[in-house]
C-alpha cells in the first residue's frame, strides 16, 4: 500500500450510539455483529462463539433498532451459518430486505483449530458452510466480506467471488477482557504481505483488511497496513470495548480522586510536592488520578529534583499494590532481574511495581525486550478494582523528552513541572514542607528571598535549603537573614520605584491567585497597608 493512499476503516460494533459515533469519526461501513452486542453487555467477544443465544436473531434485532437507517455509510450483517436447519437463502433474503449492505461470515470457524474444528469441517457446519453462504450472497447482488486466518480459507473466499477480505490475526489482547495471543506485530505484517501479495496475482481487484490480535492502536494499524498494502482496518474492541473503558475508568477514577485537587492549603499533599493552587499543578493532579486506574506503562518526566520518584511512589500507593516498589538503574545490567534466567523475574510478580530510573540509559536490546513484553499483552490496560493485577506494573523516569520512547513502549508521559513554573505553589510547598521537618516557619521577608530564586534544582533544592535553615533556625523561626546566609543574596521582588506601582501589586496579587493574606507577604507589607493600595490603585474585587 502506497503510503499517500487512505486507509479505510470498519467498524465492527453492537450498540447504535457507538454506531453514530463511528459513522461521525468517519468510519466507511459497520458491521453488526453478535460480538459487537455481547461486548457492550459485558461480555468478551469470545462470547460471540458460544450458543446462547440465535445468533442471527440476535443481531438483526438490535441492528434494525438501533442502526440500519440511523446511518449514512454501508452496514453488514453479520450471518451465523452453523445452524443446519438454517435456510441460508431465506435468510440472505430478508437480510436483503431490511436494507443491508453486504454480509460477512461471523460468527465464523476461523477461531476453531484441532479435531473441533476438523469435526464441524466433516459434519458441514464449518468454514465451507460460511463460503457457501457467502457465495450465495453474492448472487443475490450483496456485498461481501469475508473472515480468514489463513491462506487456504483466503483462496477459498476469493474463489467464492467475495468484494473483501479480512485477514483475522485472532482476538484483540488489550484490556480488561482482552484474550492474550501470541501473534507479534511483525510476526502479523509479515504473514498479511504474503497472503496479499499471493491473492492480489489472482484476483487483482480484491480489497484486503487487517484486524484483531496485536493491532490495538492507529501506529500498529499503520505498520501492518504500510508492510502489507492493506486496504484497511477493521476495529470491533479497539472501537468501543477498549476506549469504553479507557474513557469510563478514567473519569470515575477522576471523581473518585478529586480530593487531590482540592482548595485547601493547610492539607498534606496527596501526592508529595504537588501541593498547591497552579493550574500546572492542578493539571498533574488530575493525570495522575487517571493513570493510577490503569495498569500502563508510564513515563514520568522531569528536570533533576521535580520529584520524579517520590511520584512513582505515590503512584503505586495510590494504586493500592500489595506488592513490593523496586527501583533499578537503566545504567546498570537489570534484564536478569526484569525477565529472570531460567525463572519468573521481577516483570512476571503480581502487585508489584518496577521503576526503571535514567530510562534514557535504556540499552536497545533491552529495549526491544521490553517493547517485545508489553506487545505480547503482558500487561493489563486497566486495573479491575477488588482483583489481582495479573503483572507487575511498570514505571520509568528519565529527563523531559521522552517521546520516542513513549511510543516504543506504549507508556503513557506525565511530565513534572519545574518549580520555576509554579511559583505561586511556592509557599504551600514550602509550609508542607516545614511541617514535615519540624513545624518551623518562615517570616515574610524570607518566603520573599525564596520566590526571587530561580531554583534551577527544583524541589529537592528547595527541601535541602529549608532543611539547613530549620537546623539553624532559633524560636523555630526562619528569617531573610538566615536563608540569605545560606541561598545568597538575590534580588528581591520589584519596588514600586522599579517600575508602575500598580503593576508590581497586580504581578504580586496574580502570583498568588489574588489572596491577599499571602500577596501582602510576598510583598513585605502588612495586610492593611495592600487593602489600602489595592484600593487607591483601583483593584479591588
Amino acid at each position: 500500500m502506497s503510503r499517500g493512499r487512505d486507509i479505510q476503516v470498519g467498524a465492527a460494533i453492537g450498540l447504535g450510539m457507538t454506531a453514530r459515533a463511528a459513522a461521525d469519526g468517519g468510519a466507511d461501513f459497520l458491521l453488526a455483529l453478535n460480538a459487537g452486542r455481547l461486548r457492550v453487555m459485558g461480555a468478551p467477544s469470545l462470547a460471540a462463539m458460544l450458543p446462547i443465544r440465535d445468533s442471527n436473531r440476535f443481531t438483526d434485532a438490535f441492528a434494525r433498532r438501533e442502526i440500519l437507517d440511523r446511518v449514512a455509510i454501508p452496514v453488514f450483517f453479520g450471518a451465523a451459518a452453523c445452524d443446519p436447519r438454517l435456510d441460508l437463502t431465506a435468510l440472505l433474503r430478508e437480510v436483503q430486505a431490511a436494507g443491508y449492505h453486504g454480509v460477512t461470515n461471523f460468527p465464523t470457524a476461523i477461531h476453531h483449530d484441532g479435531a473441533f474444528r476438523a469435526a464441524l469441517e466433516e459434519a458441514g457446519l464449518g468454514f465451507g458452510r460460511e463460503v457457501e453462504l457467502l457465495r450465495a450472497a453474492q448472487a443475490l447482488g450483496l456485498a461481501t466480506l469475508g473472515y480468514a486466518k489463513t491462506r487456504a480459507e483466503v483462496e477459498a473466499l476469493a474463489s467464492a467471488g467475495v468484494t473483501a477480505i479480512c485477514l483475522n490475526f485472532g482476538w484483540n489482547a488489550g484490556g480488561s477482557q482482552g484474550v492474550p495471543g501470541g501473534v507479534r506485530l511483525d510476526d502479523a505484517a509479515e504473514r498479511a504481505r504474503r497472503i496479499f501479495a499471493a491473492l492480489r496475482r489472482s484476483h487483482p481487484g480484491m480489497r484486503c483488511f487487517v484486524e484483531g490480535g496485536p493491532i490495538v492502536d492507529p501506529a500498529h494499524m499503520l505498520e501492518v497496513c504500510d508492510a502489507s498494502r492493506a486496504d484497511g482496518y477493521i476495529g470491533g474492541s479497539t472501537l468501543d470495548r477498549l476506549p469504553l473503558e479507557m474513557a469510563v475508568m478514567q473519569t470515575t477514577s477522576a471523581f473518585k480522586t478529586a480530593a487531590l485537587l482540592r482548595d485547601d492549603p493547610e492539607r498534606e499533599a496527596a501526592i508529595p510536592g504537588l501541593v498547591g493552587r497552579s493550574q500546572v499543578a492542578r493539571q498533574v493532579a488530575a493525570r495522575i488520578a487517571r493513570l493510577v486506574a490503569t495498569d500502563l506503562p508510564i513515563l514520568i518526566e522531569g528536570e533533576p529534583g521535580t520529584g520524579r520518584t517520590t511520584t512513582a511512589r505515590a503512584i503505586h500507593r495510590a494504586s493500592r499494590r500489595s506488592g513490593a516498589l523496586t527501583f533499578l538503574d537503566a545504567r546498570e545490567e537489570i534484564a536478569g532481574r526484569l525477565f529472570g534466567e531460567g525463572r519468573g523475574g521481577l516483570l512476571s510478580l503480581p502487585q508489584n511495581s518496577i521503576v526503571i530510573e535514567q530510562a534514557d540509559a535504556l540499552p536497545p536490546s533491552l529495549l526491544a525486550r521490553l517493547t517485545e513484553w508489553i506487545e505480547r499483552g503482558s500487561f493489563d490496560r486497566f486495573a479491575r478494582p477488588g482483583e489481582r493485577p495479573p503483572r507487575a506494573r511498570l514505571l520509568l523516569t528519565r529527563p523531559p523528552g521522552g517521546e520516542a520512547l513513549a511510543r516504543a513502549l506504549s507508556a503513557q508521559r506525565l511530565i513534572l513541572p519545574p518549580l520555576r513554573e509554579r511559583m505561586e505553589d511556592l509557599p504551600l510547598i514550602a509550609r508542607a514542607m516545614l511541617r514535615a521537618l519540624g513545624r518551623a516557619s518562615l517570616e515574610p521577608g524570607a518566603l520573599r528571598l525564596l520566590m526571587a530564586q530561580p531554583w534551577p534544582g527544583n524541589l529537592r533544592a528547595l527541601h535541602e535549603a529549608l532543611l539547613r535553615a530549620t537546623t539553624e533556625a532559633r524560636d523555630g523561626r526562619i528569617s531573610a537573614g538566615l536563608l540569605e546566609g545560606i541561598l545568597g543574596p538575590s534580588n528581591p521582588a520589584p519596588a514600586p520605584e522599579m517600575l508602575d506601582e500598580r503593576a508590581w501589586i497586580l504581578d504580586a496579587l496574580r502570583r498568588h491567585r489574588f489572596r491577599r493574606g499571602e500577596t501582602a507577604a510576598f510583598l513585605g507589607i502588612g495586610r492593611k497597608t495592600l487593602y489600602n493600595r489595592m484600593r487607591r490603585l483601583g483593584l479591588e474585587t
